[in-house]
């Protein structure tokens, strides 16, 4: 998103549906709503201090905003090797170790997945 990464990936983006921008003192934040080719469509909000992401969230949906991937890196699943960073999977929300850390590489996941289907 800061980096207009959206751009990137636009053989898999159907529309950008909404995108907020805000400013406070310590933060810039971004959230934005994808919808893809395939009618799934992904939830993004991104933190940024300092012009370093500090926090990340990036839920992609079915059409039926079913759970299909989620990504993000809040503090709560200790046990989780790659802590705090984490991916939930499917409509169990099962939580696994994830080595996504930013929007490109939530997005490159999707488009593998999107070319394959």
């Amino acid at each position: 998103m800061k980096h207009n990464t959206l751009s990137e990936f636009q053989n898999i983006i159907a529309s950008i549906d909404s995108i907020n921008h805000e400013l406070t003192k310590q933060l810039e934040i971004y959230k934005c709503k994808v919808t893809l080719v395939d009618g799934s469509n992904l939830r993004i909000l991104e933190k940024y201090a300092h012009e370093e992401l500090v926090y990340y969230s990036y839920y992609w949906l079915s059409a039926f905003d079913d759970l299909i991937l989620g990504w993000d890196c809040a503090p709560h699943h200790h046990a989780i090797d790659s802590f705090p960073h984490h991916q939930h999977v499917g409509s169990q929300n099962s939580v696994i170790s994830s080595d996504i850390r930013n929007l490109h590489h939530a997005l490159t996941v999707i488009r593998k997945s999107l070319l394959r289907s």
